[in-house]
């Protein structure tokens, strides 16, 4: 029941900015669309995309716990217990950028990447400025807390205690986190390899999440490594091997050498944590 009152909640959130969006278009004389399915060239229809996602996010880690009877600050010391976890804090977010950038150095030595910086000079550092301030913290707080402080968790009460429920827990909690990366258009993406690395990624952070006493402490420290690692990089490096080995600047995870890098992590994160 609590998984439908979650997606109730969901579902709700999106109606409402989708008639928001509706507004927006038509002021913009923009022909309607489906939520988040407008093209996004222009600055204003650029903003609305950014508003409604993190509104959408706001929308569920709020609105949840009030229909569920939990009180927003009992959901938030649940979620963020303390004392604060610095050590395995530390530990997580270190091992994943250790595993992003060793991998890196490898695809670098046998010639599968190159150094080719992106866009003009003033642009990168624009980028790169942003990849700092504020950081991928912020979105990966609101992603954490939906799909693993909320979805993940409310799957976990659920279903029987036992390591085949977590890891079913877990799998059905990945694939949506993956789906809803493709709400929007994936032009020229190879869809299927980009939904399995961000399910593969996603198993990692809902093992983070168990493994961290079911808090977000850990899966928000490694998923923010993993974003910053791989974003700071995608400003100077180009991708030139098989994809299917190496994957792409985007999901490096989708490839075979990054997919053993991610079980490798998680095999990790179970024996320092």
């Amino acid at each position: 029941m609590n998984i439908l009152l979650a997606l109730a909640v969901a579902i709700a959130g999106v109606s409402v900015l989708w008639a928001a969006q509706s507004v927006v278009l038509v002021a913009a004389g923009e022909p309607l669309a489906l939520p988040l399915r407008f093209a996004t060239s222009r600055p204003l229809l650029k903003l609305t995309s950014r508003v409604m996602v993190h509104t959408e996010w706001l929308i569920i880690l709020i609105g949840t716990p009030i229909v569920l009877g939990i009180g927003l600050l009992e959901e938030f010391h649940q979620a963020f217990p303390t004392p604060i976890p610095w050590r395995s804090i530390a530990v997580a977010g270190s091992l994943m950028l250790f595993a992003i950038y060793a991998t890196y150095a490898f695809h670098w030595t046998v010639g599968w990447i190159r150094y080719e910086p992106q866009h003009d000079q003033t642009k990168r550092r624009a980028k790169l400025f942003r990849r700092f301030f504020p950081g991928p913290l912020p979105l990966v707080a609101f992603e954490e807390g939906v799909f693993r402080g909320i979805l993940l968790e409310q799957l976990l009460r659920s279903l029987p205690t036992s390591e085949a429920s977590t890891a079913l827990a877990i799998a059905l909690t990945s694939a949506a986190f993956a789906s809803v990366h493709f709400v929007k258009p994936a032009k020229g993406k190879p869809v299927f390899q980009f939904a399995y690395g961000y399910f593969l990624v996603g198993c990692l952070f809902g093992l983070a999440y168990v493994v961290g006493g079911r808090s977000l402490w850990l899966p928000i420290a490694i998923h923010a490594a993993a974003v910053f690692g791989i974003e700071v990089l995608r400003l100077y490096v180009k991708f030139e091997g098989p994809r299917w080995l190496i994957g792409c600047s985007e999901s490096p995870q989708s490839g075979l050498i990054g997919s053993a890098v991610i079980v490798g992590v998680g095999i990790f994160l179970l024996i320092l944590i």
